[in-house]
């Protein structure tokens, strides 16, 4: 057991007072949340107020729910850790996050003229049906629930680790208590409270980031470069700090390099796609909007990003590598940690109140995201579940599609918070891996070959979506993760055939090739975006669209 990051000054604010400022913090954000929520939740049972708040956000507004969406808990935390235990090889692996949305930056122009609310919605356009509904509504929502229990697990641990509480039941009614109360906000507020949600979250963190690299490099009179002389000298690796190879020196099995460049795939491919995150670009007005929401997001992610690489080598240069450790193995600490030894540390009246901000900001973070996955998750059982493929109509019943909507949202929350329950004793790390594999596997070929192959056909969209999440899962069943070792799920048993920790350089590759096998076999059938005689593409029409080459650079709207 870990002693709370926060007990490591001498106390003039006591320790139990930091606690409870902490505690209500949490509950401060939480309330907030709720109240945001139902202020805003849509006064019309519409499934466009719904699902993307009528479409009226601005791109700076929408820029920042963007980012809110797509900066986890893992970015803020885990990012700093890996930077300051890792040196060079950390600040490799805060890069990918950048790259994923450049990415989507590509995609975004396209995605968002051939869309109306969900992935499904995107395919569908391609390839009218609704075998093509249910299974991007399954893959959707496969990955919504992987990615539910992690942003649960890691608000659950942070907030047990803040207040003290180390016992896993403590963790465990954290993460119901959470749950539950994201779950009725989102199912009451929509995308209108949502977005409100993930834009304060946005502000806040930038905010508390902002304040802990400004009394970070007020310590170091200012000066980048004693900053860094700071972090080579204390880290615990010398020089070595600053030149790739620690990542490999923690794990020196031959498949190494394997798992690090998976790692980096997952990242870069599979954050791009999240579901949750590509629905907010159906929030925007058009394709041009969404790209500079994109861009706007890339802003402030940029600077989220520069701020925790930043507090990564404050880390180092203040604390040390080994202390990190021994606090907190995997350097999830080093962010309250940091934050613990500046203004006089927590024990003093301005550093128990940067620790509590910084705090609050974690909170915000995590139930933010899980905000936008809850909404993303609803939308699959009522648009494309209900909707489409259910009733297959397009006019009635719209209130009861919006209820079908919101007890989806609890359905999905409720399954998502048992696995949690369950799941706080196991490794974390594979519901993380397993749901980016997913996402860059099946839903990332599905997305560039409906978007830019004209020769894409039904066959090939159903191969790409059911084979690609076929492949993840089954190869995934024969690695480490599951068996075979002492942090395995099932550390009992040993039928790991495949010494690989992520299994995103044979997954992706063979969602590619599902995709492009299963069109090129059916040589007589027509193209995905040309459906049989009498048949039109699902919202707006498969032959109302411009190509998606034309969309991407000459937006209408």
């Amino acid at each position: 057991m870990t002693a709370p990051v926060f007990l490591a000054a001498e106390p003039s604010v006591s320790a139990g007072d930091t606690r409870s400022a902490v505690l209500i913090g949490f509950l401060l954000v939480v309330v907030a949340a709720l109240f945001a929520c139902l202020l805003l939740g849509p006064q019309r049972e519409e499934a466009e107020t719904f699902y993307v708040g009528r479409r009226r956000n601005k791109p700076l507004r929408n820029g920042l729910a963007l980012a809110g969406d797509y900066v986890s808990s893992a970015t803020v935390v885990g990012t700093a850790g890996t930077v300051a235990l890792m040196g060079f090889d950390g600040l490799f692996v805060a890069g990918s996050a950048l790259a994923a949305l450049v990415l989507l930056f590509l995609l975004a122009g396209p995605l968002r003229a051939r869309g109306r609310f969900t992935l499904a919605d995107v395919f569908a356009d391609r390839a009218p049906g609704t075998a093509v509904r249910v299974t991007a509504a399954v893959v959707t929502l496969l990955v919504c629930l992987l990615y539910l229990v992690v942003q649960l697990s890691a608000v659950a641990l942070v907030t047990a680790q803040l207040l003290g509480l180390e016992t896993v039941g403590a963790q465990r009614a954290i993460a119901v208590m959470t749950g539950v109360l994201i779950t009725c906000a989102t199912a009451v507020g929509g995308m209108r409270g949502a977005t409100a949600l993930q834009t304060a979250k946005s502000v806040v963190v930038l905010v508390a980031l902002t304040l802990v690299a400004g009394a970070l490099l007020a310590r170091f009179g200012w000066n980048p470069a004693a900053l860094l002389d700071a972090a080579e000298t204390t880290n615990g690796a010398g020089p070595a700090y600053f030149r790739p190879g620690l990542l490999q020196r923690s794990n020196p099995s031959a498949s190494w390099t394997f798992d690090f460049v998976g790692l980096q795939l997952s990242i870069v491919l599979g954050a791009a796609v999240m579901p949750h995150v590509l629905m907010r670009l159906h929030a925007t007005p058009g394709p041009e909007a969404a790209r500079r929401s994109v861009r706007g997001a890339l802003l402030v992610v940029a600077t989220v990003i520069a701020f925790t690489v930043l507090i990564g080598l404050g880390t180092a240069a203040t604390v040390g590598s080994a202390k990190l450790a021994a606090v907190s193995p995997g350097g999830t600490g080093a962010l309250m940690l940091t934050t613990g030894t500046l203004a006089g540390g927590p024990g003093s009246t301005p550093g128990a109140i940067l620790f509590v901000l910084v705090a609050t900001a974690v909170f915000a973070t995590s139930l933010a995201v899980i905000a936008g996955i809850t909404l993303t998750a609803s939308a699959a059982i009522g648009h494309d579940l209900y909707r489409h493929a259910l009733r297959r109509t397009h006019a009635q019943d719209r209130e009861v599609e919006l209820g079908t909507a919101r007890w989806g949202a609890v359905a999905v929350s409720a399954t998502g918070i048992a696995l949690t329950y369950a799941a706080l004793a196991w490794n974390m790390q594979m519901f993380s891996w397993v749901a980016l594999a997913l996402a860059a596997s099946s839903l990332l070929p599905a997305l560039v070959y409906s978007l830019f192959w004209s020769r894409f056909t039904q066959r090939g969209l159903l191969w790409t979506l059911a084979g690609g999440a076929t492949g993840v899962l089954v190869l995934q069943t024969f690695t480490p993760v599951v068996s075979g070792l002492p942090s395995s799920l099932l550390p009992h048993h040993d039928f790991a055939l495949l010494p690989l920790q992520s299994v995103a350089p044979l997954s992706i590759p063979l969602g590619f090739a599902l995709g492009w096998l299963g069109s090129i076999t059916v040589r007589t059938s027509r193209p995905a975006d040309d459906p049989p005689e009498g048949v039109s593409g699902q919202g707006r029409g498969a032959h109302s669209i411009p190509p998606p080459w034309e969309a991407a650079f000459h937006p209408q709207g």
